[in-house]
């Protein structure tokens, strides 16, 4: 799979879903947000491990790569097994109109949320009247 396609609804393309992905991960799901400041990414990594999540930016495109822990099953056991997600992947074009060295990442109850700051000529910009 290796598709493009702007997430962003006001075109400014700041933040773009890259669509690529790793054939043995799964493709979290994410809410991206715009603030007055920021772009928001909320994914949706369940099972995963605050210490088992990396996140990185290389090129313009931010990277989030996610490890879980599969509960095994013994094979006298039998039953039914569905839990095979070994992890999660998830690509994101950057645009230049964010700045790569204020990235913050928080991560709770199964939730990555990661703020991008946008760059001063892409924020809202009062003007005085006179």
């Amino acid at each position: 799979m290796n598709e493009k396609v702007e997430v962003h609804q006001n075109g400014s393309g700041a933040v773009e879903r890259h669509g690529e992905s790793l054939s043995h991960s799964a493709t979290p799901l994410v809410d991206i947000y715009e603030t007055r400041d920021a772009f928001v990414l909320a994914l949706d990594l369940p099972g995963a491990r605050r210490d088992a999540i990396s996140l990185s930016v290389h090129k313009g495109v931010l990277s989030v790569k996610a490890d879980v822990h599969i509960h095994q099953i013994a094979q006298d056991a039998g039953g039914l097994r569905e839990l095979r997600t070994p992890g999660y992947y998830r690509s994101f074009r950057i645009g230049e109109g964010i700045d790569v060295t204020t990235i913050d990442a928080q991560y709770d109850l199964g939730v990555l949320t990661v703020k991008l700051l946008k760059s001063p000529e892409l924020k809202p910009r009062e003007i005085p009247i006179h």
